[in-house]
């Protein structure tokens, strides 16, 4: 319509914007939503509730998926469903994606990440002017070819990964992997092929195409620390009055369990996730309601060292009001809170120990080099795999836990140097042990 600013976004008959009065002041302060109603003859509008804008889009994609006008279209002779991928946009594939899936699922960050990518090249495409291929006008039929698939490992091979601040600046910008390329390319195929999936379907045309695979594009990362650098980094953590507790934390509880930084992370002895409870012989690292995916989380032996931790953050949580227990009984925590990464505290300590800082020294160097130690320490190869979650669990696993016990008696050989290279730090606090672990022959469960 004259005068009106450009919308924000677009899908089908309806867009969004801001509602302003003939002065150009703001009737609400969030976002709206408009369309044009033909049987009233006049525009319509309705608020988002929001003022952020990304919440506002999905606000206006389940509109536009509730309408039954703005459906997939059907055939008017027989009323079945027609999924057209020429004229069903990639954009519109992403947004009901991120919306009917996306949004809903534990990675939905990394996601969101790979499919930000995706929309990035739609834009440097468009902003190519003739010379793009593609663009945000980009079909299901199109976005299907191999075609695009190499248009756009092409473009994304030169196009760094950066990190922001609090104000949008760049502040850490490194060459992109071959292997991040070729994650968002898989999410991509998730996109598509989510579209011939829905019911009815949205789309006729799946990828003809596949991710390269992990031996091509992933390098084999080669770096290991042993026992001494362990016992330098665990002496760091346990150093007092530092303000280091969530990396103690996330240190020990990575030894006992050789999880990935994620898994570790996520401990919780509140009783809601039902990950561990007091006098519990083992640790569920996959809480309640949380799907396994391919990164599977296995249910462990807790070792005498992590059940002392587990423990003392129990009493610490049963002796909050029930009113305060909320969002508390994380093992990794920030003065009770919970903590996503401990990067920023991992980097400080790799510095001040003087230690490489390079990629293949972020915190899962912990989870590969303990793998290592503990292998090269007498663990058999179904322990390992089991206790690393690398191998699916049977329908016997289900009734009968493993206890693994090749890999507790090397992690129990391993603790045990280490408490001797750094006395004490192994503990909460650093005055000395609080429960003396069994001989390593008997470590099978505590």
């Amino acid at each position: 319509m004259p005068g009106r600013e450009t919308p924000l976004y677009r899908r089908g008959k309806y867009w969004l914007g801001w509602d302003r009065r003939n002065d150009g002041s703001l009737r609400s302060p969030n976002l709206t939503i408009f369309w044009y109603d033909p049987a009233a003859r006049r525009e319509r509008s309705a608020s988002t509730g929001t003022a952020e804008e990304q919440l506002a889009i999905l606000a206006l994609d389940r509109r536009y998926l509730a309408d039954a006008d703005e459906a997939p279209a059907f055939c008017h002779a027989c009323g079945q469903p027609l999924a057209q991928a020429e004229a069903y946009l990639l954009t519109d594939a992403i947004a009901d994606y991120r919306l009917e899936w996306g949004s809903t699922r534990v990675s939905a960050d990394t996601i969101e990440g790979r499919i930000k990518h995706v929309l990035d090249f739609l834009d440097a495409e468009d902003a190519r002017g003739s010379d793009g291929r593609f663009g945000i006008a980009t079909s299901c039929a199109a976005a299907c070819t191999v075609v695009f698939v190499n248009a756009f490992r092409s473009w994304s091979r030169l196009q760094p990964v950066t990190w922001r601040n609090g104000a949008g600046a760049v502040t850490v910008s490194k060459p992109r992997s071959p292997a991040a390329t070729e994650a968002a390319i898989a999410q991509l195929i998730a996109v598509l092929n989510h579209a011939a999936n829905a019911s009815p379907p949205r789309s006729d045309k799946r990828p003809t195409y596949r991710p390269l695979p992990g031996s091509q594009v992933q390098r084999k990362r080669r770096t290991r620390i042993g026992v001494d650098e362990l016992a330098r980094i665990v002496a760091y953590a346990a150093e007092p009055n530092k303000r280091r507790g969530s990396l103690h934390r996330f240190v020990i509880a990575s030894i006992c369990t050789i999880a990935r930084p994620g898994a570790v992370v996520d401990i919780s002895v509140a009783p809601d996730r039902q990950q561990w409870w007091p006098g519990s012989p083992t640790i569920d690292l996959n809480p309640l309601g949380r799907s396994q995916n391919k990164k599977r989380r296995p249910v462990l032996p807790v070792l005498p060292l992590l059940a002392d931790w587990l423990e003392a953050e129990w009493e610490e949580f049963v002796a909050l009001k029930p009113e305060q227990r909320v969002g508390r009984g994380w093992l990794v925590n920030y003065y009770g809170r919970s903590v996503k990464s401990i990067d920023s505290a991992w980097a400080a300590m790799l510095v001040d120990l003087k230690m490489p800082t390079g990629r293949d020294w972020q915190p899962y160097v912990l989870r590969h080099s303990l793998a290592t130690l503990v292998r090269n320490r007498g663990a058999e190869r179904w322990d390992l795999e089991g206790f690393m979650g690398h191998r699916a669990s049977s329908q016997t696993e289900v009734y009968a836990v493993g206890e693994f016990p090749s890999v507790v008696r090397a992690l129990q050989t391993l603790l045990t140097e280490i408490e001797r290279l750094a006395p004490g730090s192994l503990h909460r606090k650093r005055t000395g042990a609080s429960r003396s672990s069994p001989p390593a022959r008997e470590a099978n469960m505590p």
